[in-house]
């Protein structure tokens, strides 16, 4: 019987893996012609990326080789038109972050504190003003209101801006849902493609799987995951902070992503779907 090559067996796996992505677009109106017309610049991008690595000289003729393009479509492809996924997170994002981790706007308990909208910290002024001076805290307070982060509680000078979400999903703003979307599976897809290039450090990127369960049984595996979660991320990004600002103005810097998704389905309907059932463990 005929082997295989690694090729073969890559392009196997990373088809299925688009199954969920394909069905989305699908959804959304993205069909196969647009899909494929969109993969040009990507592939071209790609092969830019590796053969400058590699040392190697770009040019139209080593991207098409490698990329498998033709030079004509190398050619027309404007290569600065490709959009950048911003990593750093949004405006909001960030002003999620501090509020939930910055011991000056966190209680003792490890609660968000109720803010006075101006004035020195800990304010709601403060806190977006330590995030950024290019939007005004007026404009994020109102970004975050319209995404339902926020509420207002007593009136006059009493009145406080209570933060009512445990974590930061922009369910009201898609283009900031797809830009993170994009990037939580750009990272993982990096640290798992890593991982079987066999760099020098293995990257963390593991699972918890099983199956042969109930759904009261899945549903609390998930309350447990998120609980557990909410713990870890706070302690997490209490660390990070302390690390930034230990680091602040260091020569080469660095990003991280740490990432986390619960996600079940009826056995049957993962099996109708292509997926692969498997029994539990860990990978």
């Amino acid at each position: 019987m005929k082997s295989k090559l690694k090729s073969d067996e890559v392009l196997e796996i990373c088809v299925a893996s688009l199954l969920p992505l394909v069905r989305y677009c699908l959804l959304e109106g993205v069909n196969y012609p647009l899909f494929i017309k969109a993969l040009k610049p990507v592939f071209a991008q790609a092969a830019q990326l590796e053969l400058d690595k590699s040392g190697v000289k770009v040019n139209d003729s080593s991207v098409s080789l490698l990329s498998g393009l033709h030079r004509k479509d190398v050619r027309e492809l404007d290569r600065g038109s490709s959009q950048a996924i911003n990593h750093s997170g949004s405006v909001t994002s960030l002003v999620f972050t501090r509020w939930i981790s910055d011991p000056i706007y966190v209680q003792k308990n490890g609660k968000p504190r109720r803010l006075v909208k101006s004035g020195p910290a800990p304010s709601f002024e403060s806190l977006a003003l330590s995030i950024t001076q290019d939007v005004h805290p007026g404009s994020v307070l109102k970004s975050m209101e319209a995404q339902g982060m926020v509420r207002h509680e007593g009136e006059g000078k009493a009145e406080r801006i209570a933060l009512v979400k445990e974590s930061f999903i922009p369910r009201d703003d898609l283009g900031e849902m797809l830009a993170m979307f994009a990037a939580n599976l750009q990272d993982h897809i990096s640290a798992a493609a890593s991982n079987l290039r066999g760099g020098d450090q293995p990257l963390l990127e593991q699972a918890v799987f099983g199956n042969d369960l109930s759904k009261v049984s899945v549903d609390k595996l998930e309350e447990f995951s998120r609980a557990r979660w909410a713990e870890f991320s706070r302690e997490l990004i209490k660390l990070a902070n302390q690390l930034c600002a230990q680091d602040k103005g260091v020569e080469s810097s660095h990003r991280f992503r740490l990432g986390n998704y619960f996600y079940s389905t009826p056995v049957v309907a993962d099996k109708a779907r292509g997926g692969t059932v498997k029994a539990g463990g860990k990978s």
